[in-house]
């Protein structure tokens, strides 16, 4: 009788533990020779599960396919990992939990050789910390393909709050999600501190899990969208949620916000962009991301590159966030050097004068 209760105690943990397990287990796998020589380069992207990086580095896979390339992605070369690696042409880093909440439960054993990452992490990359970190000199741009979001501030409706003055003049114990440069900023601009929201009872490091329980006032961030990125979902899962009513913040404070980012530009909001979106205002928007490789990157690789993207560019309107190709901007990106082999390219197809 002991025996067959054992068995059945393995088989119940075969069949509900073992999955999970599984779920989580994490390889390093390798992937034989690579680089441009064999046309086999690896190119830092993220997650496969809607990630912009990660469905880019798909469309950058497939673009190159044409002319022999088989592209490599590196999943969890995301965050701000993107630039460095390529810089040094540095292996991947070990999976940590953010990359398996993910779905990236695989690592690539094989140095980096381009990447994608947004347009002003890349001009942040290149150009170094002012007085701090130094740039990655040797980053050059291939390509910059548009993809438009938003500065958003939004309150929950039962609040009754229609402008920063009003948090001010009530002491109201507001509790703020998204309290980055940006929202230090208005504060400042209204007189507000996060010493005087908390002494009104208020918290400005309200998490995103507690928020989606109702324990929020205000919700801001600049990746407003209602596309269901991972990035970008927790806009559509609280719009459609909670009842908000959204911000408009004055134009002289627009541009001081603006001057901290450098891909920021006034921009106005269309009705319906997520529910509770009922009238068009001016607000942020900042667009770009880059596909991006080193100097020495052999000059019809990235020749090679930056014609496949612009030849398969009609691709980029199907994936989870409308891409957009310009060929105004494709070939610039904030001070960051354009390498030589896809300036021929923007010459040779008349995008470059």
């Amino acid at each position: 009788m002991l025996k067959k209760q054992l068995q059945y105690l393995i088989l119940l943990w075969l069949t509900i533990v073992m999955p999970s397990t599984l779920i989580h287990a994490q390889e390093t796998i390798d992937v034989g020779k690579t680089g441009w020589d064999v046309k086999r380069p690896v190119i830092a992207g993220a997650c496969d599960t809607g990630c912009p990086w990660g469905e880019l580095g798909d469309f950058v896979q497939q673009s190159m396919k044409p002319y022999g390339y088989s592209v490599i992605i590196c999943r969890n070369c995301n965050r701000s990992y993107g630039p460095r690696l390529v810089s040094t042409n540095d292996y991947p880093p070990p999976l940590d939990e953010i990359n398996l909440e993910d779905g990236v439960n695989v690592r690539v054993n094989a140095r980096v050789d381009f990447g994608l990452t947004s347009s002003a992490m890349l001009s942040s990359a290149y150009r170094g910390t002012p007085g701090g970190k130094e740039g990655y000199k040797n980053l050059r741009l291939i390509a910059k393909l548009e993809d438009p979001f938003y500065y958003l501030i939004a309150v929950r409706k039962e609040t009754g709050i229609k402008d920063f003055s009003n948090i001010k003049q009530q002491h109201l114990p507001v509790r703020i999600v998204g309290a980055d440069a940006a929202m230090s900023t208005i504060l400042n601009y209204y007189g507000i501190s996060t010493d005087d929201i908390k002494s009104w009872g208020g918290k400005t490091d309200v998490t995103l899990d507690e928020a989606k329980k109702g324990n929020f006032d205000i919700v801001a961030g600049f990746l407003a969208s209602p596309a269901l990125n991972p990035e970008s979902s927790w806009w559509t899962t609280l719009s459609q949620k909670f009842d908000f009513y959204f911000l408009e913040l004055p134009e002289n404070l627009l541009k001081q916000i603006a001057q901290q980012n450098v891909d920021a530009e006034i921009v106005e909001v269309h009705y319906g962009l997520l529910k509770g979106v009922n009238r068009r205002f001016k607000t942020l928007g900042r667009s770009g991301e880059a596909v991006f490789a080193r100097d020495d990157t052999p000059e019809q690789a990235a020749y090679d590159i930056a014609k496949a993207i612009d030849e398969n560019r009609g691709a980029l309107k199907w994936f989870i966030r409308i891409y957009t190709y310009d060929t105004k901007t494709v070939w610039t990106n904030f001070g960051v050097p354009l390498h030589p082999g896809a300036q021929r390219y923007y010459r040779e197809v008349g995008y470059m004068k």
